[in-house]
């Protein structure tokens, strides 16, 4: 008899040693290392900070995340631990003096309330606190007991934004070189907010209120851009009808243009359901009639209704299935890196694919499917770009790898196996968690090909910068669009649009300073990884506002 179902977790563990290693771990007592993880015994942080501890680029692909599941952590958690480990092993900070109490009782005015230190509080609530102006009046009661009014508040962070403004306005990004960048709009009390982003570095090159989104403003904000030292070379963008005109009115008519193809999946999804729910209705009305003539068989019935509801029928299961295994062949056009074979797709395969699947879904007879044909059509042309700039980069990255592997059979063989590596690594990045065995298979192939070779090691790098790199989507801009409105949205209302502009201009200047503090950009921020430095690495210092 069974009294329970034991069910094991979807995620794939290492055979050795990783998960030998950790089914040995005995249990014990919560230790001192960890006091606010109580589960957690010393073997189990002592393993935890053993694994953090492996560097980065020798580390097994999902080891963290494994970590986090297994343990019951967050990523953060983990890597927060193991540099609390390394710090008491390393001796850099002494443990006993942090258990020990004060030995004088601190006074209450040891720390000074300078002018300085209420504007970097303020500053610092606002950005990237979120905290508005009521709830920032009762902060600075309790930590200062200092009384400031909602006007105060209010003035102090609007001239910290046009403080901002003429920084931005003064900082030089022509350490960048040539770009290919990002641009879309987003909206807050009826302004459109206009944004342009180095997708490598995530720096915020422009951001503007204007009071319409129309070509010769749009066009405006790209030449403001690039006065700023920006080189536009490349335009990742959506299917908006203003932009092509921006380009004209300011001659940039040579700048190359991708499209985002995710606006292109996005409606060939709803009309592939669309197709689904006409097909299942045309199912559903043939079963009924099949119930009435099962019951009592009428021969009108059968002629006049119940045989072209059977046609309508296959029509409409032919068109959804028909459409459904062109709409997966367009997705496969839009790739950059075959995850089966790890071959990057070069320009000329992708575009005969798209070509073929245009033709092949114009021969379904349905409003909807032409409607979504001619929307392809219209865009095809950049729908591709992204497969021209990455042969271009390709081109002196294979004559160094063909300097140090001479054979063709083993250039190829390397570059497919990184490539497969980056693939399967974003897929997982993706929640795309059914590719997990293949995603760590391909990383064990990468470690065995590179087997210490320094040469190799930096010329699989290079290909993952280069992959990495590659704009395609404007995903990045959408994420920098749903952070800004995590702050705009907890704001009632702008007095005009100066205001605003202070506001953006503020978010601006603290994104582009702030050290990430997880991920592949962890501890630099966007100027620091463009490699630009703008007097100070302190965004609030930068603005005249020391921390003394």
């Amino acid at each position: 008899m069974t009294l329970y179902t034991q069910t094991a977790t979807a995620t794939v563990l290492w055979p050795e040693p990783m998960e030998s290693t950790w089914q040995c771990l005995a249990s014990g007592a919560p230790t001192t290392l960890a006091p606010k993880l109580p589960h957690l015994s010393l073997a189990d942080v002592l393993f935890i900070g053993a694994v953090t501890a492996i560097p980065r680029h020798r580390r097994p692909w999902g080891c963290i995340t494994w970590l986090a599941e297994v343990f019951g952590l967050s990523r953060v958690s983990v890597y927060a631990l193991g540099d609390r480990l390394q710090e008491r092993l390393l001796g850099t900070t002494p443990p006993a003096a942090l258990l020990m109490p004060p030995t004088e009782k601190v006074s209450p005015h040891t720390a000074s309330v300078t002018s300085n230190r209420l504007a970097r509080t303020v500053l610092t609530a606002t950005f990237p606190g979120n905290v508005s102006l009521r709830p920032m009046q009762a902060i600075m009661s309790e930590a200062f007991d200092q009384q400031r009014s909602v006007g105060w508040l209010s003035q102090m962070r609007l001239q910290a934004g046009q403080r901002a403004g003429k920084k931005l306005r003064q900082i030089d990004t022509s350490p960048l070189g040539p770009l290919i960048v990002l641009r879309d709009e987003t909206f807050f009390q009826g302004y459109p907010l206009l944004l342009v982003v180095d997708p490598v570095s995530t720096t915020i090159l422009l951001a503007q209120v204007c009071s319409d989104r129309q070509a010769d403003t749009w066009g405006a904000a790209l030449l403001m851009a690039q006065e700023r030292g920006a080189i536009i070379e490349g335009l990742v963008e959506d299917m908006a009808r203003a932009y092509a005109k921006s380009q004209q009115l300011v001659d940039m008519e040579q700048v190359t243009v991708q499209k985002d193809p995710w606006h292109l999946q996005r409606d060939g999804s709803r009309v592939k359901l669309f197709l689904e729910k006409a097909a299942y209705q045309a199912m559903s009305q043939v079963l009924k009639l099949e119930k009435q003539l099962v019951k009592a068989w009428d021969d009108t019935l059968f002629e006049q209704h119940y045989l072209p509801a059977t046609l309508k029928e296959e029509q409409a299961i032919a068109q959804y299935d028909t459409f459904a295994v062109w709409l997966d062949h367009l997705s496969d056009a839009f790739e950059l890196v075959d995850w089966r074979s790890g071959e990057i797709r070069d320009p000329a395969t992708a575009t005969w694919l798209m070509e073929e699947t245009r033709a092949a879904l114009a021969k379904i007879e349905h409003p909807r499917v032409q409607d979504f044909v001619k929307t392809l059509r219209n865009h095809q042309q950049h729908l591709l770009t992204f497969l021209t700039w990455t042969a271009a980069a390709l081109s002196d990255y294979r004559h160094a790898l063909a300097q140090h592997l001479p054979d063709l059979a083993e250039q190829k063989r390397f570059e497919r196996t990184v490539a497969r590596h980056w693939r399967l690594r974003q897929a997982l990045i993706n929640g795309h968690n059914q590719l997990r065995v293949h995603a760590i298979q391909a990383q064990a192939d990468l470690n065995s090909l590179i087997a210490d070779d320094t040469t190799r090691e930096h010329l699989a790098t290079r290909l993952l910068q280069i992959l990495d790199g590659t704009a395609r989507t404007s995903s990045l801009i959408e994420c920098i669009n749903g952070l800004l409105k995590s702050f705009l949205n907890n704001r009632q209302c702008f007095r005009d649009q100066e205001t605003l502009q202070a506001y953006l201009d503020l978010f601006v200047l603290w994104h582009n300073m702030r050290p990430y503090q997880r991920g592949k950009r962890r501890g630099q921020s966007p100027y620091q990884i463009a490699g630009i430095y703008p007097g100070s690495n302190d965004w609030l210092e930068l603005l005249g506002y020391p921390a003394i």
